[in-house]
């Protein structure tokens, strides 16, 4: 069996067609791990590894949601409205307990969604977003499972908080889009890596992919987001 280490079957997205996908990826015989972005997401998640045989959840809150962000309708469907940010709070942690989550996440580092905010506003969003990934490995040492970390750009950043609050950390960092200098740093502290669609609109990553152990790349679509470039539509 094939796993899609990282989908989101869970999200609004699939509310039209999401027994069709379903039927697809079990007629084709993949696994997919369902990734929580936040407690409606995650809840789903686990709904859905309860009723399908070769579907795993996780729990966990997207750094996207620990700050005041414009709905993504993809995600959540509906509007644009402006949600308010989560807590990873008691409610996470029971969601935790069933049997088929596998990991925390998607959890970790982005500051790219409040770039534009005055500093001050910036400062206060990173610190809330932090304050939320501490959260987050806090549980997977309670729980003693694995991550999948969310990080953009940042990597230095995250892997210091990692090793700072849960040195014996393990998970994948999702998404990868770093340099081959923050790969070989994820890789060097026994991390794996997930890539996924991206790394086929561009050249620019073949020869760091080439480089990673074999061993240490985990698959992944992210669906809805991120379908690889000979999969879309042309214009």
């Amino acid at each position: 069996m094939m796993i899609d280490s990282h989908c989101h079957l869970n999200l609004a997205a699939f509310d039209a067609d999401r027994e069709e996908v379903i039927k697809r990826t079990r007629d084709s015989k993949v696994g997919v791990i369902n990734v929580g972005t936040n407690f409606e997401t995650s809840l789903k998640a686990i709904n859905l590894a309860k009723n399908y045989d070769g579907f795993w959840a996780t729990v966990g809150l997207h750094p996207n949601h620990t700050f005041p962000f414009k709905k993504d309708p993809q995600e959540l469907g509906g509007g644009l409205e402006i949600l308010e940010p989560e807590d990873f709070d008691e409610k996470f942690l029971e969601l935790i307990k069933s049997e088929k989550v596998v990991a925390i996440g998607e959890c970790g580092l982005d500051y790219s969604y409040f770039s534009d905010e005055e500093p001050v506003l910036q400062e206060k969003y990173i610190q809330d977003e932090k304050e939320a990934f501490i959260k987050q490995l806090k549980a997977a040492r309670q729980f003693n499972k694995p991550l999948i970390f969310h990080v953009r750009k940042v990597y230095k950043e995250a892997l210091s908080l990692i090793k700072e609050i849960y040195p014996e950390a393990k998970g994948v960092f999702h998404f990868f889009t770093g340099s081959k200098k923050d790969a070989r740093e994820i890789i060097r502290s026994g991390f794996y890596i997930g890539l996924s669609g991206v790394i086929t609109y561009t050249e620019s990553y073949d020869q760091m992919i080439k480089e990673l152990p074999l061993e240490r790349i985990l698959i992944e679509t992210d669906a809805p987001y991120a379908a690889p470039s000979f999969s879309r539509p042309t214009q």
